[in-house]
């Protein structure tokens, strides 16, 4: 007789959670972030779940074009339409976060024969990742930063939050090229570094060139040069950035240049994986100057204060910077 081991309500619990967790962290919400980082903490079981269904969904992903969803007996509402599904979740749940072994409503018709065969790797607040893709090639990969990467083709990464570094190898007949939202950057033999958060990419070449959208206006930037492209504006916003500045987050240091407010206090959530706000009132005040970590410790945002001319206190889910000298201004 064979035996069939059931897995515990505890693990099914977690593997549940771990579901959820996974659904809500494509909101790319910073709330949505910090929480998954402690629920992550509270337990070494979580992390080793979330890797399970991340692995499965990466898994799928070549896989959803060739899918037919059919009606079940659990469906959810009438209006989730099956490209919904898709985008939410490739295992199209049934309501309520159970495994996915238990909602099969998906029927495989036709096997992919090659295309991309996509891998995740993702950082927590503070924490930096290095991902090697050749002998030349490497993204180092600030905190608070999701990518994908692409198993059979090494030139290919794509950022989907947060900041990354590149230094590539060139090669003309195939470029490296990163997805940023929906535009592309492909280098032209360079290190650069690119943001992709709160509406807004940045781009700041430390060596060579790259070319951003190169199928479209294929702007070129050449060291010390930078790019802004809001998605509320149909223009971009060349810039000069010094050369010592382009990723310097990697050596625990942010050099500025009349860079606004609003840019210093990302970068400082990122590299010490704290929510911090700032004021609106202060949010374009340029600043100049550089801010060295010494550690991954909260307080030290207080040393910062004098030099950026602002008061920093701290609020119930994070830190707030204020204008100095009065809070209510």
């Amino acid at each position: 007789m064979i035996g069939i081991a059931m897995p515990s309500e505890a693990d099914a619990s977690v593997e549940a959670q771990a579901i959820e967790w996974h659904i809500r962290l494509r909101q790319e919400d910073d709330d949505t972030w910090e929480a998954f980082a402690q629920w992550l903490a509270e337990d070494e079981r979580h992390a080793l779940a979330y890797d399970r269904i991340e692995q499965d969904d990466l898994a799928l992903d070549d896989l959803l074009p060739h899918v037919v969803f059919r009606e079940a007996a659990n469906d959810g509402p009438d209006d989730l339409a099956p490209e919904a599904l898709k985008r939410k979740w490739p295992f199209a749940l049934v309501a309520g976060g159970l495994a996915a072994s238990a909602a099969a409503v998906i029927a495989i018709v036709v096997l992919p024969t090659g295309g991309q065969d996509l891998y995740e790797v993702a950082t927590r607040g503070g924490e930096i990742k290095v991902v090697t893709l050749d002998r030349e090639t490497e993204v180092i990969l600030n905190g608070s930063t999701r990518m994908r990467f692409d198993r059979k083709n090494p030139r290919f990464a794509s950022l989907e939050g947060g900041e990354a570094f590149f230094r590539v190898r060139h090669d003309t007949d195939n470029p490296f090229r990163v997805t940023v939202g929906r535009e592309i950057v492909e280098d032209a033999g360079t290190q650069f570094n690119v943001v992709h958060d709160r509406g807004e990419v940045r781009v700041a070449v430390r060596e060579g060139k790259i070319l951003y959208n190169p199928s479209g206006a294929a702007i070129a930037l050449h060291a010390g040069q930078s790019l802004l492209d809001r998605e509320d504006r149909d223009t971009v916003i060349l810039g000069g950035v010094p050369i010592d500045a382009v990723g310097s987050w990697q050596h625990r240091s942010l050099i500025y240049s009349r860079a606004p407010l609003s840019q210093v206090v990302a970068d400082l959530g990122r590299a010490l994986g704290l929510r911090i706000e700032v004021a609106p009132s202060i949010a374009a005040r340029p600043f100049s100057g550089t801010l060295t970590l010494s550690s991954k410790d909260a307080e030290q945002l207080k040393r910062f204060a004098v030099a950026l001319d602002v008061e920093i206190e701290r609020t119930p889910d994070g830190w707030i910077m204020k204008p100095a000298g009065s809070a209510d201004r």
